[in-house]
């Protein structure tokens, strides 16, 4: 009995593993145009506001392969602070991808909020609560990746989309 016991306990962790994933630490920014002479703070600007998060995830047995990248994009328009913004709506356009060596997918549906807390030159403070459903091309695969939590924001170097 004592040998079962002691080879349950040594095979546990091996065995849980094969359900783990990692998400790494994600990499946030942001760009915004910069507002003509006289706008007013940043503060009080409405957009647009491009968010960008992006991550990697190391995944053993879930998914067509062991590790992607994932990249969530936010363009926001006319927010205030402290506001809650649905994602998706006229407010609120997101993109999702999750890049492998298999196939990418994209997000299909998404559903929650974010909540613009702080706008600086430097940076900016969100909180999110999004899941986003994506799905391979063919849908022979969908995944549901989850961004929840509060997020900063640094002002990155490309220029934010134009629509």
């Amino acid at each position: 009995m004592r040998i079962t016991i002691a080879l349950a306990m040594a095979l546990a962790p091996l065995v849980s593993a094969c359900s783990y994933s990692h998400v790494g630490l994600p990499v946030a920014t942001f760009s915004q145009p910069v507002p003509p002479l006289g706008a007013g703070s940043l503060e009080a600007q409405v957009g647009p506001l491009a968010l960008r998060i992006q991550r990697h995830l190391d995944t053993v047995l879930h998914g067509p392969d062991n590790e992607e990248d994932q990249s969530l994009v936010l363009e926001v328009h006319n927010f205030q602070i402290n506001r809650r913004l649905q994602v998706l709506s006229d407010n609120v356009t997101p993109e999702f991808t999750a890049t492998r060596f298999g196939p990418t997918s994209k997000g299909q549906t998404f559903v929650g909020y974010l909540i613009v807390k702080k706008v600086t030159p430097h940076q900016v403070d969100a909180y999110l609560h999004i899941d986003v459903t994506a799905s391979t091309p063919s849908g022979s695969y969908t995944q549901t990746a989850k961004f929840h939590g509060n997020f900063t924001f640094v002002r990155s170097t490309e220029e934010a989309p134009r629509r």
